[in-house]
Order: C-alpha cells, then sequence, then structure tokens
C-alpha cells in the first residue's frame, strides 16, 4: 500500500508545483500589467450624453405595457440620445444571466430591435479610437471574450493597432464591454492564475474541484507517509542519540563479536564506522536492495524492505541495513560482506575534458594500489560544505557553455555517492574518474551536490570513499565479440573495460576479443577521449569506435542522431547475435531503450550487462 501512497503523492507534488508556477508567474504579471489597458477599456469612451426630456412629452408607461407581453419590470433608459422603454419580462440575478427583454420608443410606442445598424451605432458612440468598422457578427452562446455574458450580444470590430471589438448586448442595447489584444493577454493570464482552463468565467469549474481533491490528497498522503516514517523509525535526533550495543554474526552464523552503534546513524553507515562494508549501488537509498541483513527482534519493515523480500523472509527478520538504526536490536546477521575498504583519497591531478565533464586523478593515502575489476566504483562521502555553482579554471573554449548558469554560492548536507573508476587498475596506481557536473535547473533547485564539490577539489585535498565495489564488469572466461553503448560521463566503466581488454595505453593487449564502441554525445565538445580511441582503432584492428552526436555542426562527418539508434542500424553487421555480449552505461533512458532493443531482438539476458548511471 505505502508504495502507492508514495507514488501517488509525488505525481501529485509535480501536478500542484506547476499549478504554483503558473500562480507565481501570472501573479507577477498582475503586478506589472497597466490595468487600464488589461481591462480592454484603451479606447472606450466613458463621458455619458444626458437626454432631456419633459415628462408629459413620453407614453404613458400603463398604455406601453398594456401593448406589450406582461413584465416584471419597466424602466426608462436611452439609447443614442433617445428615451426608451425597457420592458423585462424575465429578469436575472445580475445583467449578464439570461435576461429577456422589449425596447419600445418612449415617444411613439414602437418597439426597438437592435439591428446591425443600430448595433454599429451604439458601438462607435462608446468607442473613441482611430480605427473604423472592421465587421459586425451576432453571437449566440459562448463569447470567448466575455465567458459570464449569457445572452445574445453584437461584435463589433475595429480596425486599429489593440483590435478592439464591442460587444452590445442585443436584447437591450446595453454595452458588455470592450476588449482587445491587451485584455485578451490578461484574460490568459486570468486562466491560469483562477484555473480557468475551460473558460467558464468562474471559479467554481470541474478543473478547481479535481485540483482541490489533489491537493487535498497531497497533504493526506505526505501526512500518512511522515506517520508511517516515523512508526518504521526512520527520523532519529542526534540530540538523543545514544550507543547501543549489538551481536553480529556472518551468514555461516558466526559470531564476529559485539559492537556499539549510535541509534543516529543508519546500520550500513554504522558498519562502515567498524570497517564493514556491505554492498549498496544506491548509497543507502533502499533502491538497490544489496544491503541485505537478518534483524533480531524483527523490527517494523520499511516500504523499501516490502520490495526487495518475500512475505516470508520479511516474518524470517530480512531487512536492508541502510533503513533502519540499531533500536530495539539484539541480533544482527551479516548477509553479505565486500572486500571493500574505506580509503583517504587525495586529488593529484584535475582537468576539464568537455564543457561539463572533469577528469579527476585521485591516490589513496597510507595504502598500497587497490586492485579490481574494470567496471567498479567508488562511493564517496561528501561532506556539509559551502560549493560553487561555476567552477574555477574553466578553459576558454569552454567558457560560453557556461555563460546561462547563474554565479551563487550554495550550502549543502552531507551526503553519499557513486562514482565508477575510468582506468583499470593495470595501468596506473592511481584512480581517475570522469565526473559530470549537474547545474541547476532554477534557483530553487541545488545543484548537484557531489559534482559540484568533487569538481572543485583542488590539488592535495582530500575526500573519503568506500571502494572498490564490482557490480559491472566483464565476463570471464568468454571469446564473444563485446559490444559497448555509453553515453556523457557513462564513458568511465566502458573506458575502464576497453583498458582493461585491449590497453588504451597500447603498452600491452590482454585480450584478443573484438570490440565495438558505441558513444553518444551532443556535439564534438562533449566528445570526450575521442582523439585516444581513434588513435586505438588505428592500431588495433579489434577495436572498432563509433562516435554519435546529437546536435552536430556542419563540419561533422560522423554518424549523427542518438547512439541507440545507430546501434540499431548496424547492429546486423556485427555478426550472429548469440555470439555478442552487450556493456550498456549511460543515462537511465538509453539504458532502457538499449536493453529494449535487445530483448526484442532475442539477445539472452545473460549477454546484456548494464551499471546504473552514477
Amino acid at each position: 500500500m505505502m508504495p502507492w501512497i508514495r507514488k501517488i503523492h509525488k505525481w501529485a507534488s509535480v501536478v500542484v508545483g506547476i499549478q504554483f508556477l503558473l500562480w507565481l508567474s501570472s501573479g507577477i504579471y498582475f503586478n506589472l500589467m497597466d490595468h487600464q489597458k488589461a481591462a480592454g477599456n484603451t479606447y472606450r469612451s466613458h463621458s455619458k450624453i444626458e437626454v432631456k426630456v419633459a415628462p408629459q412629452e413620453l407614453l404613458e408607461p400603463s398604455i406601453v405595457l398594456s401593448d406589450f407581453p406582461p413584465s416584471v419590470e419597466l424602466t426608462t433608459t436611452s439609447l443614442l440620445s433617445k428615451p426608451i422603454y425597457q420592458l423585462t419580462h424575465k429578469k436575472g440575478l445580475y445583467a449578464n444571466f439570461e435576461n429577456s427583454y422589449t425596447l419600445v420608443d418612449a415617444y411613439t410606442g414602437r418597439q426597438i430591435l437592435i439591428d446591425e445598424d443600430m448595433a454599429n451605432a451604439l458601438a462607435k458612440e462608446s468607442y473613441s479610437g482611430p480605427g473604423t468598422i472592421r465587421s459586425t457578427t451576432l453571437l449566440h452562446g459562448l463569447i470567448d471574450d466575455f465567458p459570464k455574458q449569457k445572452n445574445p450580444a453584437w461584435q463589433v470590430d475595429f480596425d486599429d493597432e489593440v483590435q478592439t471589438s464591442v460587444y452590445i448586448e442585443s436584447g437591450s442595447g446595453r454595452i458588455v464591454g470592450h476588449s482587445d489584444e491587451d485584455k485578451r493577454l490578461a484574460d490568459i493570464f486570468f486562466m491560469l492564475h483562477f484555473m480557468d482552463y475551460t473558460n467558464e468565467g468562474s471559479f467554481n469549474s470541474v478543473q478547481m474541484i479535481l485540483f482541490a481533491f489533489v491537493t487535498l490528497w497531497l497533504s493526506l498522503s505526505g501526512f500518512i507517509w511522515t506517520i508511517d516514517l516515523g512508526f518504521r523509525g526512520q527520523y532519529q535526533l542526534s540530540w538523543f542519540a545514544k550507543k547501543r550495543k549489538v551481536k553480529l554474526f556472518d551468514r555461516d552464523r558466526k559470531s564476529m563479536g559485539t559492537l556499539s552503534f549510535s541509534t543516529h546513524v543508519n546500520l550500513l553507515d554504522g558498519l562502515v564506522e567498524h570497517n564493514i562494508i556491505l554492498p549498496s549501488t544506491c548509497g543507502g537509498g533502499g533502491t538497490c536492495g544489496r544491503c541485505k541483513v537478518m534483524i533480531n527482534p524483527a523490527v517494523k519493515s520499511s516500504s523499501a524492505d516490502e520490495l526487495h523480500f518475500t512475505k516470508k523472509e520479511l516474518a524470517e527478520g530480512f531487512r536492508l541495513a541502510c533503513q533502519h538504526f540499531s533500536n530495539d536490536i539484539d541480533h544482527m546477521t551479516l548477509m553479505d560482506v565486500t572486500n571493500a575498504q574505506k580509503h583517504t583519497m587525495e586529488l593529484t591531478e584535475t582537468r576539464f575534458i568537455s564543457p561539463f565533464i572533469k577528469e579527476l586523478k585521485f591516490k589513496t593515502k597510507g595504502r598500497d594500489s587497490i586492485v579490481f575489476k574494470a567496471g567498479a566504483f567508488m562511493r564517496f562521502f561528501i561532506p556539509a560544505a559551502k560549493s560553487h555553482s561555476i567552477p574555477v579554471n574553466i578553459p576558454e573554449a569552454f567558457k560560453p557553455d557556461w555563460q546561462h548558469v547563474e554565479e551563487r554560492v550554495f550550502e549543502h548536507d552531507a551526503c553519499t555517492r557513486s562514482y565508477s573508476c575510468a582506468m583499470s587498475c593495470a595501468t596506473t596506481d592511481e584512480l581517475v574518474f570522469t565526473i559530470k557536473f549537474q547545474p541547476a535547473p532554477n534557483d530553487s533547485v541545488l545543484p548537484g551536490i557531489a559534482s559540484h564539490y568533487l569538481c572543485n577539489l583542488q590539488p592535495g585535498e582530500t575526500v573519503e570513499a568506500l571502494g572498490p565495489f564490482e557490480e559491472f564488469f566483464v565476463k570471464q572466461r568468454s571469446e564473444k565479440t563485446m559490444v559497448l553503448i555509453g553515453a556523457g560521463s557513462g564513458m568511465a566503466p566502458l573506458r575502464a573495460i576497453i583498458d582493461e581488454q585491449i590497453g588504451i595505453s597500447l603498452q600491452s593487449f590482454a585480450s584478443n576479443r573484438e570490440i565495438y564502441f558505441f558513444y553518444g554525445a551532443r556535439n564534438e565538445n562533449d566528445l570526450i577521449y575521442a582523439d585516444d580511441f581513434y588513435f586505438l582503432a588505428e592500431q588495433n584492428e579489434l577495436f572498432h569506435y563509433f562516435p554519435v552526436l546529437s546536435k552536430p555542426d556542419n563540419n561533422w562527418l560522423g554518424a549523427a542522431g542518438y547512439v541507440q539508434h545507430i546501434l540499431q542500424l548496424n547492429l546486423d553487421s556485427l555478426g550472429d547475435l548469440s555470439e555478442l555480449e552487450f556493456y550498456v552505461c549511460g543515462p537511465q533512458g538509453l539504458m532502457d531503450e538499449v536493453i529494449s532493443m535487445l530483448e526484442r531482438k532475442g539477445v539472452k539476458s545473460d549477454d546484456i550487462r548494464f551499471d546504473l548511471f552514477k
């Protein structure tokens, strides 16, 4: 139940958030607009012509009433400087509501009909602009400029610079109003502000009622979610943190001793403090389901637990370590402990390799070289700090790409993020990462916390990291042709795999397997390590490089479009599908499309390996 509540809560927040932005933008417009123009009164004449008539010259109202159908009201008014008796047969609450009138010449007793000529004359009388009449139309039903008007009206259009239209009610000759381009623009913002998307001219609309229910659900689901997290122990106040001893066992039920855990730190991070590392590709978000433990006594399960464990496993005490704290726990069995360790990483070199991607080289302090399979990643601990939205020392060639980014200093809380190593450990004792800046889409959102923190580090500065974690690597003892597909900073693990299989440095050729590398970027500036791969393809007939640009300039001679589409076009030329292995890393949309396409082609799932984009 809770996963559905969380999902609906998120979608409801999108709907409410969009409408809040519309309210904000329309409210700003209302503060800046010219209210006279927005009312459509640019060329409206407000002078009133007084008609002086001696009462004895007018027909007796009783005579008029006897000559026409029964009326509920008789009033004296004037049209075009002539006195008029207006007989009201049906009277609505307001003038724009449904009404029925008869107009009578107060001198002669003859009925007056508002025809096209009279409508034009009335329109001219209320108009003070330079235009002439362009067209006159009798409207029945909804009038777009005045949606509250329920009675037929004449629309008289003038050919001035603001396209003025004057509306005259056909039954009474009343000026319904003036409208022009300024009023129509203002009406759009009124529509957005009051959610009058069906142009009813009223707050009491179906969309307003639906929005009220969406907002109510957003509030209720948020409240339910908050209560649920509280019952599951997800809120821990640091002021009340204390130490609690927990007995640990390995998966063979052998004792690992008794360790103390802070009740303020989740079990996954608490184990790290004791140099015990559980696998976790999501950094503690509860989405990967890797940090499995068995807890005794069995505490309340979280929605993330319920996604990754069966009811039987939940009853046995299986939980995700990232979702729970040491409160009320006596025993904990670790189902899978990695060989990963916590390292202090010192930055040795940093450089831009595209407008928004930097290459960072680290060395571990106080330890020998780390041995790992190509495609492994490290989990970085980002401390609470201040970061800059625009990095220093941007190369001149890349500065135009940063012109739209606002310069600001922002504070952020501590977090963890995972990044793949971009070189295999056989080539260098340094750990190399390609990290992409994530600029903020608007001022209300922070830029990418980890990317800006790490990419703003200077040589000599250090950061803590866990790893390496080996989740995405080349199948052993296989001679199948390798097909690599990537985009953006998904380059990192794929470059490491190429380095491991062939050796980018060309100092060694570790494999005789044929490799096809399809890599997508926006333009040539974003095509990282291109020179290295072109050179490698020239020197090694087993390696084939296919760069693809989605927005190339006129000088680009290579493939254009999206990398997944170019792969699909060339797939049949790569050989028998049963003799191919696929390695995919990049944005989620790219991976989903590639994997779906390969599965439709009949590629076995065992021959498709992918790295969750980090």
